[in-house]
């Protein structure tokens, strides 16, 4: 159910994002509400709490963000309320991205690396990405030691592992099947 009542709102602003010309500003201000709901333990308790009033949690929300988001996002903020979906609010904000990106050509890759990875490095691993896949990159990047040497990279469904980790594995395997 959470994904459908997701879907359902994110698509209802993200429509109302297009209208006003604010794809950008909206995916702003509601990664920054979706962050502010993952950091906070104490503020996701008390938008969740089911005795503090939605009067009370709409009054936090124009507190928190007053002039800090559009007025229409605030809006849409105190519905999910109304309606008892805020509790929804990071995979609407998933959603969101999702269709962003859908909407400015841009591809998430998740690349994990032996050490971090300098901006040079970044930067090339971007251009190449970006002129094979015809879009724009953006990464998330993470350490894991465990790869022992080099990279391995998640683009929708495909892992892309070229780490020295994977590549023992890979030899392990064919060592076994010759057996």
């Amino acid at each position: 159910m959470a994904g459908v009542v997701s879907k359902s709102y994110c698509d209802a602003i993200f429509s109302l994002a297009q209208e006003e010309g604010k794809l950008d500003l909206y995916k702003e201000q509601l990664d920054l509400v979706a962050e502010n709901v993952k950091q906070d333990a104490n503020y996701r308790a008390v938008m969740a709490h089911p005795k503090i009033s939605k009067e009370e949690k709409k009054e936090l929300l124009v507190k928190v963000y007053g002039y800090a988001i559009d007025p229409m996002l605030l809006n849409f903020l105190k519905l999910l309320v109304d309606k008892g979906r805020f509790r929804f609010i990071e995979e609407i904000v998933k959603e969101y991205t999702k269709e962003y990106n859908k909407v400015n050509n841009i591809q998430v890759v998740y690349v994990k690396s032996a050490a971090s990875l300098s901006e040079e490095e970044v930067a090339r691993l971007k251009a190449t990405l970006e002129k094979k896949l015809n879009k724009k990159v953006d990464f998330v990047l993470s350490v894991d030691s465990d790869l022992i040497a080099g990279i391995r990279m998640k683009i929708n469904d495909q892992i892309i592992d070229n780490s020295a980790r994977g590549k023992l594995e890979r030899l392990k395997g064919t060592v076994q099947n010759l057996s």
